[in-house]
């Protein structure tokens, strides 16, 4: 049997799009089928990226609505804390405009992309992978398939790789504002319960206001924009929000027979903040090698696609552990501790000595949360308890 692509990509979001680009820059044929009429369709996302993001996949400066140093972050008694850095930390960015972006250097790069097209059920068997689509039409065939539809797909249960069942959902809504200059976090279990709220201008007067939350994200969403307003802040937004699920977990296993599944769909996200852009694209990356390498060999069985998420786990899992780790822990904290422990940061300047530490980038909060564990000192009695063992060791191994 002739495939018609060597490899069919899943999802045209920034993942789907840089796995779609590695694999035309290294010669192979590939297409993205995308359910949507464009890339950057029906959006939830803050839009956020790190500076080690936008340095590494050369993320287009026309993608950036404003620059992120600096952030106030607000304890539930409405006392905050302000970080800062002289230069950028974080990009905000025109998530459409981005996915856009990378779609058109993957199509330069020699892509095929089919949007409107969505696939509803993949087929492997000895001599390739049948992609059936709706609209219904003729089959279409590849050597592999990679899964970039996003949190929520069937795909990769339909291939025998599981679900995700650990996840959270986000409300966003774009609101007015009154002189907001910087970002702003809002933590509180009237707020966001075992989560945070956000405030993240995109331009003069006009900023993206958003939540997440086990259960009824629009009904907290609704009362934090009502209590913003009559603070002054904002004007509120007569546009309805969009929604949108993250997983705190990874799928139980990313590759198969002809297949593998990467960004959001793998749960490839940080649990401390929901933002998955960078890891999801870090996987495409290795997915792309990993099938290219496949396919010279011709060995694309479960065992030689394995390969795959042994270098994604090298790569992001012990992140991953640690932030899974602060989620839960973070969970667990009433506003009376959190409270608490905003005191103690300010009364210390924790907040400060962390900022000035040496932890990776944005990008990589496990160390930043080890650096601020090493530092509460004697206040890590308020949740030792809760300290896995891997977490214990590295603590014994840092300097402050």
């Amino acid at each position: 049997m002739t495939n018609d692509y060597e490899v069919i990509v899943i999802g045209a979001g920034p993942a789907g799009s840089r796995a779609a680009y590695k694999l035309a820059a290294l010669g192979r044929k590939v297409a993205v089928f995308e359910k949507h009429e464009d890339a950057g369709g029906k959006l939830c996302c803050t839009g956020i990226i790190g500076r080690e993001c936008f340095e590494v996949f050369e993320i287009p400066r026309s993608c950036v609505l404003q620059e992120a140093r600096s952030a106030k972050l607000f304890a539930p008694n409405g006392e905050f804390l302000r970080v800062s850095k002289p230069d950028p930390q974080a990009y905000v960015t025109d998530r459409g405009a981005l996915d856009r972006a990378l779609a058109r250097r993957a199509r330069e790069a020699g892509a095929d992309y089919r949007f409107g097209t969505e696939v509803t059920h993949i087929l492997p068997s000895s001599e390739g992978v049948e992609v059936r689509t709706r609209p219904e039409g003729a089959p279409h065939t590849a050597a592999a398939v990679v899964i970039a539809s996003g949190f929520g797909s069937k795909l990769p249960e339909r291939a025998g790789l599981g679900s995700i069942r650990n996840f959270i959902m986000g409300a966003q809504t774009e609101v007015g504002t009154c002189n907001i200059p910087e970002v702003e976090v809002y933590f509180g279990r009237r707020i966001a319960p075992g989560f945070f709220a956000w405030l993240v201008p995109v331009s003069e007067g006009r900023a993206r206001l958003g939540l997440f939350a086990r259960e009824t994200p629009g009904k907290y969403l609704q009362e934090l924009m009502e209590r913003l307003a009559r603070e002054g802040k904002i004007i509120p937004s007569k546009t309805p929000p969009k929604f949108g699920g993250i997983p705190l977990r990874p799928l139980r296993r990313t590759y198969g027979e002809r297949v593998l599944v990467i960004g959001d769909a793998a749960g490839q996200v940080k649990p401390t903040t929901g933002g998955g852009i960078y890891y999801g694209m870090l996987a495409a990356d290795i997915a792309a090698e990993t099938l290219h390498q496949a396919l010279a060999e011709e060995d694309l069985s479960t065992a030689g696609l394995s390969r795959y998420e042994k270098r994604w786990k090298q790569l992001l899992g012990r992140e991953l552990r640690i932030d899974a780790f602060a989620r839960m822990l973070f969970n667990r904290l009433s506003d009376r501790q959190l409270n608490t422990l905003f005191g103690i940061a300010q009364e210390t300047a924790l907040h400060e000595a962390v900022m000035a530490s040496a932890y990776r980038s944005f990008d990589w909060h496990g160390e930043l949360v080890l650096d601020a564990l090493k530092r509460l000192g004697p206040w890590r009695a308020l949740f030792a308890k809760y300290l896995p063992a891997y977490i214990l060791n590295s603590l014994k191994s840092r300097r402050p």
